[in-house]
């Protein structure tokens, strides 16, 4: 449903995405969008399986009150990818202290 930028969360419809060097694309472009928009910066490099993990991200939040807690070592990028993914689907991302 990101594939298509511009249109309001409502009205995107989730298709596939015609193949991996688009989506990085995309993704490349939401990420500097991201950053013109936030002090906090992201420099994230989209091999493919963070591009998978981002657009499963993404298709949670899509959903209904959708969250979705992220577990893994440090360092491996979850909360950079979540903050992009939120970003990208409208929401707000909260994170416990």
């Amino acid at each position: 449903d990101f594939l298509r930028p511009g249109l309001p969360p409502a009205a995107r419809v989730y298709s596939e995405a015609p193949n991996m060097k688009n989506l990085i694309s995309l993704l490349d472009d939401y990420q500097v969008e991201f950053n013109v928009n936030n002090h906090r910066q992201l420099n994230l490099v989209f091999f493919s399986d963070a591009v998978m993990h981002l657009v499963r991200i993404c298709r949670v939040l899509r959903q209904l009150r959708g969250s979705v807690m992220l577990i893994g070592v440090g360092g491996s990028g979850r909360s950079s990818l979540a903050r992009l993914a939120s970003y990208m689907s409208g929401c707000e991302m909260e994170t416990p202290e």
